[in-house]
Order: C-alpha cells, then sequence, then structure tokens
C-alpha cells in the first residue's frame, strides 16, 4: 500500500511539475479553506458523531494539505465553477487515505 502511495505522489509531482504553481499566500488560504469547510461538514455528518473534533480536525487537516498541494494555477482555473472528475477522484483518493491514516477507517 505504501508503495501504492508514494508511486501515486511520484506520478502527481510529475504532471504539475509543468504547471503554475500557487503562491504561497493562496496556498495558506486554501488550506484555511479547505480545513474549515471540510471540518464544518464533518461535524455535521451524523456517522461521525462518536468522533472527537480533535479526530475530525486531524483527519480534514490531512485532507486539506494533500488537496491543496495539487492545486496549482490552472487547476484552480478548471476547477473554478465545480469539481472536475478528475479532481473529484483525487479528492477521493485523499479522503480514503486521510481517513485509514488518522482515523483508522
Amino acid at each position: 500500500m505504501r508503495l501504492k502511495l508514494v508511486a501515486s505522489l511520484f506520478l502527481l509531482s510529475c504532471t504539475t511539475s509543468q504547471a503554475t504553481p500557487l503562491s504561497a499566500a493562496d496556498q495558506a488560504v486554501m488550506l484555511k479553506g479547505t480545513n474549515n469547510s471540510c471540518l464544518e461538514n464533518q461535524v455535521k455528518e451524523a456517522a461521525n458523531k462518536a468522533m472527537t473534533v480533535g479526530q475530525l480536525w486531524t483527519y480534514c487537516d490531512c485532507y486539506a494539505k494533500a488537496f491543496t498541494g495539487i492545486m496549482t494555477v490552472e487547476e484552480l482555473e478548471k476547477n473554478k465553477d465545480a469539481l472536475t472528475p478528475e479532481t473529484l477522484k483525487k479528492a477521493g483518493e485523499f479522503s480514503k487515505q486521510c481517513a485509514a491514516s488518522t482515523l483508522k477507517k
């Protein structure tokens, strides 16, 4: 599993190396916004009632960092109105990985 994750991250880094990276300020704004939105949604989720806010924050922090890490200026432009199928797929993968590592799911 770890090899799969490393290979996936390597491939992502190769494909985004040609793209325009977000500025540090834009990354910080996106990270905070993604984390806050995630936490707000996860706290409301009935299936998460047994989890502490701290556990959910750890999950959301993992997810927000992974999601922000793949975003480039070009990706933001493509996803400005709605997430593309490719981005949704990556988001689902991040969600599973973060749940497995932070929530032991």
